[in-house]
């Protein structure tokens, strides 16, 4: 029988395709060829797309307080089956941060890849699965203040990450915003940061209603757990620029670079005190809506549909609850069971359609974020005009 190393490249490719990450990982050090293979973005793309790497987990980011009294961001995988039968593995990744992370956040996801940054200056790319990161190069936009004289400052709420199939590259977007204090605001400009070249670019587009070179239609909030990517397109919770500052969905197109708004259901419109919040349902994107406090709370669950004019209908899919001891969604991990924040930094898998709920091994406080995670040996290191095709 031949070895291994011996075979044709196209059958070793095959079999090494099929093997599971993380012995992938032990086996780049056995040859250069190797290493060489494994790190390839072709064969990268080739393990994402087979089915036997498609196993999909739950990437939950929780604040911790460490026994030393330290206060730190822990990311931890959760694995389960659906049903539920009781049981659950929690791991918690063990990332090589020198950085202080107790204050970043995630903002996109895509074929293996995380976003973080503390939307002051620096953002990470970082594959969980290889334990790789990379800082991002400094922003070409973000500015210091000119003097004590022209105190013009920047700053950014909008950040996101995301997956371009046309050019099959990576894409972070970061949105600008500059005020002159005390009080007067420049237009807002738009960089887009191209994995494969390593580096930014500004993008800017005539906006039609003030004639200003601004490609962006509305003010972002500070919400991170409304923020998501969902193919090809990243979402923020916004204040529109026209009609009254009304609430919107802002999106960006990875593929296209444009950003479009997305109204809110109607029926939401004036309802100040209560939070939303996104999410994804059997493929399609929902939105949440539910009261700031209270005991008893209710969850509005909304479906979004593209109609046939081009634009974006909603409708009301069910109310969960009322639930009591419940803070906020986290994800849905199947079609009718729901992660959740519960009083205390504990975390609860409930069933929209039995209405019962189980408590999961796993506590934080503050600051929880979760996503459905799929590894992968994409590389987060830029520059040599590497592109993914998946």
């Amino acid at each position: 029988m031949a070895a291994l190393g011996h075979l044709p490249e196209e059958v070793m490719i095959e079999i090494l395709s099929r093997l599971p990450l993380e012995s992938l990982l032990r086996f780049k050090t056995v040859r250069k060829s190797w290493y060489a293979l494994i790190n390839d973005p072709n064969f990268a793309t080739k393990c994402f797309c087979n089915s036997l790497h498609q196993q999909k987990h739950i990437l939950l980011k929780r604040f911790v307080t460490k026994n030393s009294g330290n206060q730190q961001n822990v990311f931890s995988f959760l694995k389960f089956s659906l049903p539920f039968d009781g049981s659950v593995l929690v791991y918690d990744l063990d990332l090589p941060f020198d950085e202080d992370f107790r204050y970043f956040e995630i903002r996109g996801h895509s074929h293996g890849l995380l976003c973080l940054t503390d939307l002051r200056k620096d953002i990470f790319l970082c594959n969980p699965a290889t334990r790789e990161f990379q800082k991002l190069p400094r922003s070409i936009l973000l500015t210091e203040p000119l003097d004590e004289f022209i105190r013009i400052t920047s700053f950014t709420n909008a950040v996101g990450f995301g997956y371009d199939s046309k050019s099959r590259d990576f894409k972070v977007v970061r949105v600008v915003d500059f005020v002159e204090l005390p009080c007067y605001f420049h237009p807002s400009r738009v960089e887009v940061y191209d994995l494969s070249k390593d580096k930014w670019r500004e993008i800017q587009t005539p906006d039609r209603w003030s004639g200003i070179q601004t490609p962006i239609c509305g003010k972002v909030f500070g919400t991170p757990c409304f923020e998501m990517y969902h193919e090809g397109t990243y979402y923020w919770w916004a204040n529109a620029k026209i009609e009254g500052r009304a609430e919107i969905i802002q999106s960006f197109d990875m593929s296209e670079e444009v950003f479009r708004p997305i109204p809110m259901p109607k029926s939401l419109k004036g309802k100040c005190e209560a939070y939303r919040s996104m999410g994804v349902l059997n493929g399609s994107i929902v939105l949440f809506h539910y009261p700031w406090n209270g005991n008893g709370r209710e969850f509005d669950l909304w479906g979004m549909e593209n109609d046939e004019s081009g634009g974006v209908s909603w409708s009301k899919l069910l109310t969960i609850g009322p639930l009591y001891g419940i803070e906020k969604p986290l994800v849905f991990v199947g079609s009718h069971e729901l992660l959740m924040e519960a009083n205390g930094g504990q975390v609860i898998l409930y069933n929209t359609r039995t209405q019962q709920f189980r408590k999961l091994p796993i506590k934080g406080h503050e600051r929880f974020h979760a996503t459905v995670f799929v590894e992968s040996l994409v590389s987060v290191k830029g520059g040599n005009n590497l592109t993914y095709e998946f």
